[in-house]
């Protein structure tokens, strides 16, 4: 897409988000944002979801976009059973389990399936995910079975979701538990693998897309409450300590930005990891900063700051830990196989 045509996008999202119209997934049509046009979707890329997931972080909006758009749109388009339910994506909402999306640092064995009398599965366990607003239709879960694992989906009904985070109400984090909910098989082996690396490069992407989103909208308030508020007869911002503390967090976001692009440009999961780590250190400190510049309003509950901050560190531990990231770095250049010799 033309730099005319991103900005366009941008833009359309951003006065969306402003509106408060509901969801923007819902007032776009971004279901269909990753799905191929012979799908129904609109054939867009990774460049085109970073720009939307950067928008909704600046808001700290509540959104199906993560969930629906780019989990449930890329392992359904990635498998063969699940090309005619994302046909149908705009209409059905998905729920999505975290377990087992990182096949390198997940435990796999929190869901399992069996094999029902009927032909289907049954599945058993408890893992967090993500929902959309309101009741999903369906669940997407990665689950083990006898030959290793495989992707599964489930009615919605059939699975029992418990809100899970209260710190960020706005995340659609959830506890989900599988009581031998009967189950269909979408893929498995080769394909399953495939569908769910390109679903976690994916989300890992949108993540670090939204930190970027909340470093840049926290930078921006706090600077223009420096510009205004005084003391000891001069506008804060005029003061060394502050200047020091926008100018660290400014480049943390254009670093962030920086690798983010890089990370689209080479797929590497290194350049990927490194796109998640500084992009969340960019978020966090970003809102910290915030919060301190804006000194006793910053902290209390009718301001915006402590939202930024609340989605931030719930992001930054959302598909996994730091130190899986970490190690991800650390083995791409040799630091994992020296600290283990």
């Amino acid at each position: 897409m033309s730099s005319d045509l991103l900005e366009d996008l941008r833009r359309t999202t951003r006065k969306a988000l402003t509106a408060g119209g509901g969801d923007v997934v819902d007032q776009l049509d971004l279901s269909g944002l990753l799905l191929p046009g012979d799908a129904g979707g609109l054939g867009m890329g990774e460049q085109e979801m970073v720009l939307v997931g950067e928008e909704i972080g600046r808001h700290a909006a509540p959104s199906a976009f993560l969930p629906s758009a780019v989990l449930a749109a890329t392992l359904l388009a990635g498998t063969s059973e699940g090309i005619e339910l994302a046909k149908a994506l705009a209409h059905c909402r998905y729920a999505v389990a975290l377990a087992g999306l990182d096949t390198a640092g997940a435990d796999l064995s929190r869901v399992v399936a069996a094999a029902g009398a009927d032909g289907g599965w049954l599945l058993d366990g408890t893992c967090w995910g993500l929902t959309p607003s309101g009741a999903a239709d369906g669940v997407l879960a990665v689950a083990t079975t006898d030959t290793g694992s495989g992707l599964f989906v489930v009615d919605g009904a059939a699975v029992t979701q418990r809100a899970a985070d209260e710190f960020d109400p706005g995340r659609g984090l959830i506890e989900m538990t599988f009581d031998q909910a009967q189950a269909r098989s979408l893929a498995s082996g080769a394909e399953a693998a495939g569908a769910i690396r390109v679903a976690y490069r994916r989300a890992l992407l949108a993540v670090a897309a939204e930190q970027l989103g909340v470093a840049r909208a926290c930078l921006a308030m706090t600077v223009e409450y420096a510009k205004t508020r005084t003391q000891f007869g001069a506008a804060i911002g005029s003061f060394q300590a502050i200047k020091h503390r926008c100018a660290e967090v400014l480049l943390d976001t254009e670093f962030a930005d920086a690798a983010i692009q890089q990370a689209i440009e080479t797929g590497g999961p290194d350049d990927l990891a490194l796109a998640f780590i500084v992009a969340t250190r960019a978020a966090v400190s970003a809102a910290e900063s915030c919060i301190h510049v804006h000194g006793g309003i910053g902290f209390t509950w009718e301001h915006r700051a402590h939202w930024y901050l609340r989605r931030a560190r719930v992001n930054a531990t959302l598909l996994g830990p730091p130190g899986l990231h970490r190690n991800v770095i650390a083995e791409s250049v040799g630091l994992a196989e020296a600290g283990r010799k």
